[in-house]
């Protein structure tokens, strides 16, 4: 007996290590796509200091990864944003719908999958929960556009196999509601209220204001920062942002979900700042694809693509048409 128990105490034992070693090896793939350096104050500041920082959390992170491999699971990766396309046509986006930027950003996320798997056969899914509806109203958006490109996200990544796209219809047939209001209500159900989060944060970050400024910089921003004021639209977002990420921690629990952010990220332990192409600081959403001829290609400002240099061009992807900037 004692012989047998030792044998199934060092299967386990040696089993329990492989998992590890294995964590260790997918965290080190990913830590090549991880956002090394506050991308916000870049896309806002081109002389911003990119210099990677370290991100603390890393064993904690790989214990996260562990949590899956250990059972020999798809490590489930829950990535929020791809709310909506910018209302800053003038100088960020090419139009109100999504575009070959969002398409792009997609394959680079599937091919990290596709890496993942060839060191890890049950390989690793991102569910993308689009958080459109809850912010719109802060930037003027009209909620077709949002059901528009949730939608049409849905369609240009439907034939990526290993990412899934939840969007606001899926939100309504899960929770019972009637319409997409009730999701904001549903939101707004946790904690804090407006008037807690403005006592508790009294200053908003400068970065965050900034950011905010550069969004709302059209005409339409203008008119709605001159009705509302820069500081109301900013506690008003950051608040309701504050209460879905409470709602999102109870209904995709760490245990369940590996998280992934689209921004820079201090603690990899809580969650993970992926990058959504090569090199850019603009994420597809912000921004317009610039394709040069020798198959690079990087998301930028609209405002900031020399046009003589590149032509605007389209392609249909699964029935859709994805507008991009190519290289002449």
């Amino acid at each position: 007996m004692c012989v047998i128990m030792g044998g199934i105490f060092t299967y386990k034992k040696v089993m329990h290590m492989r998992s590890e070693r294995m964590a260790s090896g997918i965290y080190k793939l990913l830590d090549e796509y991880r956002i090394p350096y506050d991308i916000d104050k870049r896309s806002i500041d081109p002389n911003a200091d990119t210099t990677p920082q370290l991100s603390k959390g890393g064993e904690s992170c790989i214990e996260n990864i562990a949590l899956f491999t250990r059972d020999n699971k798809p490590i489930q990766m829950l990535l929020v944003g791809f709310p909506f396309k910018s209302h800053n046509q003038e100088k960020k986006v090419i139009g109100s719908r999504l575009d070959m930027a969002e398409r792009k950003s997609l394959e680079y996320l599937q091919e990290m999958l596709n890496r993942i798997k060839t060191i890890y056969q049950p390989g690793a899914k991102i569910l993308i929960f689009c958080d459109g509806i809850p912010f719109a109203e802060y930037f003027g958006i009209p909620q077709a556009d949002v059901i528009s490109y949730e939608r049409d996200l849905k369609t240009i990544a439907s034939d990526l196999p290993d990412i899934t796209v939840l969007d606001s219809d899926d939100m309504m047939q899960k929770y019972g509601l009637t319409n997409r209001d009730g999701i904001i209500i549903l939101f707004d159900s946790y904690e804090p209220t407006d008037e807690h989060f403005k006592k508790d944060m009294k200053v908003i970050p400068a970065s965050a204001i900034e950011r905010f400024a550069l969004e709302l910089d059209s005409a339409q921003g203008k008119r709605l920062v001159q009705k509302y004021g820069l500081n109301t639209i900013a506690y008003g977002l950051m608040a309701r942002e504050t209460r879905m990420r409470n709602f999102i921690s109870q209904a995709f629990p760490a245990q369940e979900y590996f998280r992934l952010t689209v921004h820079f990220s201090p603690d990899i332990s809580k969650k993970f700042g992926i990058r959504l192409s090569p090199q850019s600081n603009v994420t597809p959403y912000h921004g317009a694809l610039v394709q040069e001829k020798n198959g690079q290609w990087m998301l930028c400002f609209k405002k900031d693509i020399n046009q003589r240099r590149y032509a605007l061009q389209s392609k249909l992807v699964n029935g859709i048409t994805c507008s991009y900037y190519q290289e002449l």
